[in-house]
């Protein structure tokens, strides 16, 4: 691929109306450009122009990209590589929306679907339990370092729609995939919709974030591994609307580390205020609204669970006996559960993992789309 100094390649400058052309159409303006490639300067876009992603489109370390609010990114569906907007270690985005003008990234497709384009990745320099310089997952990019308080810029207000191409048969990009991103970095008010992997994914690292949607995502809502440990307050899934099926779909799936479930740092974010509304399929045969394992720790509380129907399905399963002591020392709080095929699978000593209550509001309205999502528009 060509590297251009600005990795923007303006291929039209019209004042033809690029409005809204469907109902997931927000943002963007009247003119059109293009980015690809990598951006090696400090780089400001303009909210009245449209951007087509056209293919990787990588930050440079040292290098900030400003995205303002009501900007309009569009991954192309059909380019010969994957469209994604990834980060580089010391690179950062400024993507500042508003409720009023979300930032808006989803597919050039005149019929979108999961899996058009590759969605948001952010590599940082935070700590994870594989070390330093770790080969991502997806792009092939490098994570890890020593500063837990790593700043990878500023993540607010953002609409990530389709995301989520396949890579290869094993491996997949989210919504958005945070690689080792440290707590200086700003996350708040984003949704996730409509992607073929999972909405949200944490490998390690100890970012921070508020007001999390994951809409009709095709695997996990929220997952994570390899000693994540951060604080999210107010998570909100569902998954009924998800335009493909999978057998294995879960509200949150969390894992310390698949070789080593003692791998230090374990995986051990506090969450609060959660809700998780599953595909109600009794088709759906390896599903959890939480399914806990592979060391991982964590403290949790207030969680609204709700059609988790499948056979063998469970609001929250607990998984090897690292995780299982783990939670009866330090159960999930405050569970409501509704229209469920189990609280819990069967362990030895499980009912201790977990407190069962009538009362918990989850992200604030049970399982009903919170008020502080009323920007989304769903």
């Amino acid at each position: 691929m060509k590297k251009l100094v600005l990795s923007l390649a303006i291929v039209a400058a019209i004042f033809t109306s690029c409005g809204d052309d469907d109902s997931n159409n927000t943002g963007g303006g009247t003119k059109e450009a293009v980015l690809t490639g990598n951006i090696t300067a400090d780089m400001s876009l303009d909210a009245n122009t449209v951007y087509t992603i056209d293919g990787p489109v990588y930050i440079a370390d040292g290098v900030t990209l400003t995205i303002p609010a009501g900007t309009r990114l569009e991954g192309n569906a059909e380019g010969t590589q994957v469209a994604v907007l990834a980060v580089r270690q010391g690179g950062k985005i400024n993507a500042q929306g508003t409720a009023a003008k979300p930032i808006v990234f989803t597919s050039n497709s005149a019929t979108p679907a999961p899996g058009d384009w590759g969605g948001i990745v952010i590599c940082g320099k935070a700590v994870t339990n594989l070390g330093t310089n770790v080969q991502a997952e997806v792009t092939g990019l490098t994570y890890g370092g020593t500063n837990a308080a790593d700043n990878s810029g500023v993540y607010s207000y953002l609409r990530i729609e389709y995301a989520g191409a396949l890579i290869n048969p094993d491996a997949e990009f989210n919504g958005v995939t945070f690689y080792a991103v440290g707590s200086g970095t700003k996350v708040d008010n984003i949704l996730t919709f409509q992607g073929s992997d999972d909405g949200f994914e944490w490998f390690g690292g100890s970012v921070n974030g508020t007001n999390l949607l994951s809409v009709g995502n095709q695997d996990d809502s929220f997952d994570w591994t390899e000693g994540w440990n951060g604080t999210v307050s107010n998570m909100y899934a569902n998954q009924a609307g998800a335009l493909a099926f999978s057998a294995d779909s879960r509200g949150i799936e969390a894992d310390n580390n698949t070789a080593n479930p003692l791998l230090a740092p374990i995986s051990n974010p506090v969450l609060s205020n959660i809700t998780l509304v599953g595909r109600k399929n009794t088709a759906v045969t390896s599903e959890a609204g939480i399914m806990l394992r592979r060391g991982t720790h964590g403290k949790i509380s207030n969680v609204f669970i709700q059609d988790f129907t499948g056979t063998g399905s469970a609001a929250i399963k607990f998984d090897g006996t690292d995780s299982q002591t783990w939670f009866l020392a330090n159960p999930v709080s405050g569970v409501q559960v509704t229209n469920v095929t189990a609280n819990t699978n069967t362990f030895e000593g499980s009912a201790g993992a977990l407190t069962i209550v009538t009362s918990a509001t989850g992200a604030g309205n049970g399982a009903s789309m919170p008020s502080w999502a009323a920007w989304t528009g769903l």
